[in-house]
């Protein structure tokens, strides 16, 4: 194959992707529209289906000199502040799964990831690049591209659309383009590991269940910081408000934050289809997913690895692979992602039970509710 495959998204999605790509000796030249690679947002939940592939293209050093590994996850009632239930991970998730849980701050995965794509040849970056439209052609496939605001058309083997919820590609796959508004919002923040109170230990997640809201607290930066996600309903209430008859621990935690950002959630209905004809879409662009299950970059990471594989496998039709591969999978995450944020959000009697029958029941069964996500491996 001379000619390299084309990304569109510099995301955690699309530099996977070349990395994967170089690692089975293949080229790829990536556009990204923003001018430099600085990553926006806070945390990053890298569970072992995803840290087994980062472990595997060489970049577990450098994560581990970032991240966190947390010992498991606390999980409390907000509003009583009683703890239900911890499920283990550290060590007992590498037996289990075979790679490590990590917890990680977004830039300084991207910085990773980026780090390894500017030292690896085979791979060509151009940022301040606006990809225009996708083509498709039997031969191979195309990117229109503007940059400097001059237009050109870039040739490839195939195109990946790893552009995220307003993608671009998509459109050349013929799927619908737009996103389900979840009537959910995220706030986040990030404070330091002193402003903390007590019951926020760093060597944990944790997480918070409340009627219609919940709450998720984990280190980043080595343990130097925590980041804080508050996801309910859409309105005008500040976090301090949201949490004002929670016990006193997260309401603390809340007050102590020095600054939020508020982040409406999208997802998309799940599609039968990931490509269409040369190109193939990867991530949110695909399947954009509620973060209940703290998987959307862990998906795009995935996509990455299994698209690599069938384009370096050389078959007649790589990218009919690759959907065959990871179709099934994709669709099943926005509606179990939804599935999750109904069932934290209870209230009245309904959290009741839920709390019941958490508390109840046995580790091992929680562990084996896990599995179908953390226990992939490609191929």
């Amino acid at each position: 194959m001379t000619r390299p495959v084309l990304i569109a998204g510099a995301g955690i999605g699309g530099l996977t992707l070349a990395l994967a790509l170089a690692q089975r000796g293949l080229a790829s030249e990536v556009f990204e529209r923003a001018s430099a690679l600085d990553e926006v947002g806070a945390g990053v939940q890298l569970a072992p289906n995803a840290s087994r592939i980062l472990d595997e293209l060489g970049l577990g050093p450098a994560l581990d000199a970032v991240c966190c590994r947390p010992e498991g996850v606390v999980i409390s009632d907000a509003p009583s502040g009683r703890a239900l239930k911890t499920i283990p991970l550290g060590a007992a998730a590498e037996r289990r799964w075979g790679a490590p849980y990590r917890v990680i701050h977004r830039a300084d995965l991207q910085a990773a990831l980026r780090d390894a794509v500017c030292a690896t040849s085979s791979i060509r970056m151009t940022l301040a690049a606006r990809v225009l439209r996708a083509d498709d052609a039997p031969a191979g496939a195309s990117l229109a591209v503007e940059t400097a605001g001059e237009r050109r058309t870039v040739d490839g083997s195939f195109v990946v659309g790893a552009d995220g919820l307003r993608s671009v590609v998509r459109q050349a796959v013929k799927l619908p383009e737009a996103v389900r508004e979840t009537g959910l919002v995220a706030f986040r923040a990030v404070l330091s590991a002193e402003a903390l109170p007590d019951a926020f230990p760093l060597t944990h997640v944790s997480v918070w269940l409340a009627p219609g809201a919940h709450m998720v607290v984990y280190p980043v930066r080595a343990g130097r910081e925590a980041n804080v996600v508050l996801i309910g309903a859409l309105g005008a209430t500040t976090p301090g408000e949201r949490v004002a008859r929670w016990a006193a621990p997260p309401r603390a935690l809340v007050a102590a934050a020095p600054r939020w950002t508020e982040w409406p959630l999208f997802d998309r209905a799940p599609a039968a289809r990931m490509r269409r004809g040369r190109v193939a879409l990867i991530g949110d662009a695909a399947h954009a997913t509620l973060p209940s299950l703290g998987q959307g970059a862990a998906f795009a990471i995935e996509d990455a690895a299994t698209l690599a594989r069938v384009i370096g496998e050389g078959g007649p039709d790589p990218l009919a692979a690759y959907e065959t591969a990871r179709i099934m999978r994709a669709m099943r995450l926005p509606e179990a992602s939804r599935r999750q944020i109904a069932i934290d959000h209870m209230g009245g009697l309904a959290a009741r039970a839920r709390n019941l029958a958490l508390a109840a029941a046995p580790t091992s069964a929680l562990l084996r509710g896990l599995d179908w996500i953390y226990d992939w491996r490609d191929g």
